[in-house]
């Protein structure tokens, strides 16, 4: 037993409490000496306030001699009130050798009241005695007192389909300012933790939702939140974890020891990880330090727990060094480290990433159904229109607000209409360009949320000629006037509702062969006009922008001098779905009749790993090793994919689903070194290690070599 549980139990034991006696029942019962006859029913709501520690007195007034074993026996009466139960701890009182009157007293558990609260009522019952009194003392909690308000296991799927509902009895003596402690285990990928209102089901205020690590969570009681936990209870929800206990901590009680794991090679292995906790003692007493370090791989299969024990002098600091024995596969995998029940850290880590193989899944029509697309969208005149943003033009460049025409939703039917902001160089002479696409545009709520669409300044970049898409739906078409910086009065509204979910299965009229359209066609309305120089074309975005930068590449025919998509969105979606919660809840809801075998084949069109295997300009792209969104998996499935062999991987291994500080300079400054140059070279950087990489055509076919493994045009590993 860690020293963490036993320091818990005795402050618990050692309270010092104020006890009371309440009435349950005066009613006259006996308990036949075969069971046949005999009860009490105690309702569940007799019980609001008991907690674990009360008794359970049944007054007896008279034991009958003809009962081998006269007792005292609880059960509870389940859910619907279907049938009576046994309790799992002990529910039974012994007679025999007593004499009457007796006083028979039952401890109630945790468990025990978890059962009542979960079912309907409480029985008291047995054989061979008669009873007229049955109470309950129960034990007055101070204010703020440490204890285990709710104990049991409760299963959190991957569906949200599961929940646990504590009264707001059990938050009688909380405080402002006490800890509510929500404690877990079999954590999965991507697990969260909601606590939600009981009426409404809405957020509990002050309490956002939670992405979970480790043992526990820790929620601080503001006012608000204490109002509406002792008017109403809360209902603890979430995915990928089981609940196990929740408990109210006074902070005062607790003595934590310091701990940090700070970031080990950018936490980029080439086999094995090496993880460093530190651990400080603040105390004046030498402490045991229970380190654990618990690895799964990026789908939350466990692998190993690395486990050593070390004691800390007083006032000193331990740097403990854990390597597992085994050396890792190629892949991502996430480190959970943890000391006496604190955690200290919880990361992801990659072993090898650009080994990692994510074997393209082409369908045999894909090139045909991209071939149509394209030439779907060239049968549409662009009939641009151009609006001027005089706020935003400088004698530099003029912006623009641009509409234009784009392939229907489906194969049939009127052009869509979409726009972008268009910054055009007024020197005359044909400037580089660069498109700019987007991410998913979820963080706009009309009538609430705002999120203004980006539009960039004249003097931003003037030596080049820049394009903002807003593909259908999105960001600029999906904003009233008063909600966008170009100071157009017109009102646009997206008509496609969740764009991930529009004609889902249905690949003739699905958002994203639209969308990846849009891209194209936002690089042939810059291809028209007279200050492009079309041959140094360069693409960059972020998130689903990292997407349509892939798609542009692929799909529109032009040759890029350099991209940079970054955190990707819409890589690799049988792994995507095992891995993260969002968008495959989305598809599992749009799935209808499809097979999942059914259901990836129809999301490979829109892959990034088979788009970037036919890519071969230069890349640099970035990936968040703590990415939740687009997870790292989801990142070098296409960048592993591509042609190219002049590319930069950069790795920021403590963000989540956002590129780096430096990203722009970063991505700008690789733009500007292959149009000074204007070729590639031999080597791959990965956040500044280089990559043996070469081609060469065997047999008729191109060849790529990266670290002395052979692939195919289309990412295949070749023997």
């Amino acid at each position: 037993m860690r020293k963490l549980f036993s320091f818990f139990a005795a402050l618990i034991a050692a309270t010092t409490l104020s006890a009371a006696e309440i009435i349950l029942s005066t009613e006259e019962f006996t308990c036949a000496d075969d069971w046949s006859s005999g009860f009490v029913q105690i309702a569940k709501s007799s019980l609001s306030e008991a907690v674990a520690g009360d008794e359970i007195n049944v007054y007896v007034t008279a034991i009958s001699t003809g009962t081998e074993w006269p007792q005292v026996y609880l059960q509870y009466v389940t859910a619907g009130w279907s049938s009576w139960e046994d309790f799992t701890d002990t529910h039974n009182y012994g007679l025999s050798g007593q004499t009457a009157p007796h006083k028979a007293v039952i401890t109630l558990t945790q468990a025990m009241l978890d059962a009542i609260n979960g079912g309907e009522a409480l029985i008291v019952k047995g054989a061979g005695y008669t009873a007229n009194k049955i109470s309950l003392s129960h034990t007055a909690v101070p204010a703020g007192t440490t204890q285990s308000i709710w104990s049991g296991s409760v299963e959190m799927p991957s569906n949200w389909g599961a929940w646990q509902t504590i009264e707001a009895s059990k938050f009688a003596s909380a405080v402002e300012g006490q800890l509510l402690r929500v404690k877990f285990a079999a954590v999965g990928s991507n697990a969260q933790l909601q606590l939600k209102e009981t009426v409404g089901w809405t957020e509990l205020v002050d309490a956002p939702l939670a992405l979970i690590s480790g043992r526990y969570y820790d929620y601080t009681i503001t006012t608000s939140m204490l109002a509406e936990l002792q008017a109403r209870g809360v209902i603890v929800s979430g995915c990928n974890y089981t609940l196990t206990e929740v408990l109210l901590i006074n902070p005062a009680d607790l003595k934590p020891l310091t701990l940090s794991v700070p970031v080990t090679n950018n936490w980029v292995f080439a086999s094995r990880p090496s993880i460093t906790v530190s651990v400080t003692n603040p105390y004046e007493t030498a402490v045991t330090a229970n380190v654990e370090v618990e690895l799964a791989t990026d789908k939350g299969i466990a692998l190993d727990t690395i486990i050593t024990s070390r004691e800390v002098a007083a006032g000193a600091t331990d740097n403990i060094v854990l390597t597992p024995d085994a050396e890792l596969p190629a892949g991502f995998y996430k480190a959970t480290c943890i000391v006496n029940d604190d955690l200290a850290r919880a990361f992801g880590f990659a072993i090898n990433p650009t080994a990692i193989v994510s074997v393209p899944d082409k369908q045999s029509d894909y090139d045909d159904y991209w071939a149509a697309a394209k030439a779907q969208l060239d049968a549409i005149a662009i009939n641009a229109t151009l609006t001027e943003i005089p706020a935003k033009s400088t004698a530099n460049r003029k912006v623009y607000l641009v509409e234009m025409q784009s392939v229907p939703d489906g194969l049939t039917g009127d052009p869509v209409i979409i726009r972008g902001y268009y910054a055009e160089p007024q020197d005359g002479q044909p400037h580089p360009v660069i498109m700019h696409y987007q991410g998913y545009d979820s963080g706009y709520r009309p009538g609430g949320e705002g999120n203004t669409p980006w539009c960039f300044d004249g003097d931003a970049e003037p030596t080049y000629a820049e394009f903002i898409l807003s593909t259908r739906g999105q960001s600029v078409n999906n904003r009233p006037a008063a909600d966008r910086a170009d100071g157009i009065d017109r009102d646009f509204t997206n008509t496609y509702g969740d764009w991930f979910a529009y004609q889902f299965g249905n690949k003739d009229a699905y958002y994203y062969r639209g969308a990846y359209m849009d891209c194209v066609r936002a690089i042939q309305f810059m291809a028209s006009r007279p200050t492009s120089d079309m041959n140094n074309l360069y693409a960059e975005g972020q998130s689903q922008g990292g997407a349509f930068t892939y798609a542009a590449a692929s799909l529109s025919g032009y040759t890029f001098r350099a991209i940079a998509p970054a955190i990707a969105f819409m890589g690799d979606f049988p792994d995507y779905f095992e891995i993260t919660n969002w968008p495959a809840y989305v598809a599992r809801e749009n799935q209808g009749t499809m097979t999942d075998a059914e259901m990836f084949a129809f999301l490979s069109y829109y892959d990034t790993k088979n788009l970037a295997a036919s890519i071969s300009c230069p890349v640099i792209a970035c990936i968040g090793l703590q990415d939740n969104v687009c997870p790292p998996h989801t990142n070098i499935a296409p960048y592993n994919n591509l042609l190219s062999t002049d590319k930069e991987l950069i790795f920021n291994p403590e963000n989540a689903h956002q590129a780096g500080t430096t990203w722009y300079n970063d991505y700008m400054a690789f733009f500007a070194a292959r149009k000074q140059q204007g070729g590639t070279t031999d080597f791959e950087t990965v956040s500044n290690s280089s990559v043996e990489i070469s081609k060469r055509i065997e047999n008729g076919q191109l060849v790529i070599i990266r670290n002395n493994v052979k692939y195919n045009a289309n990412g295949n590993v070749v023997k």
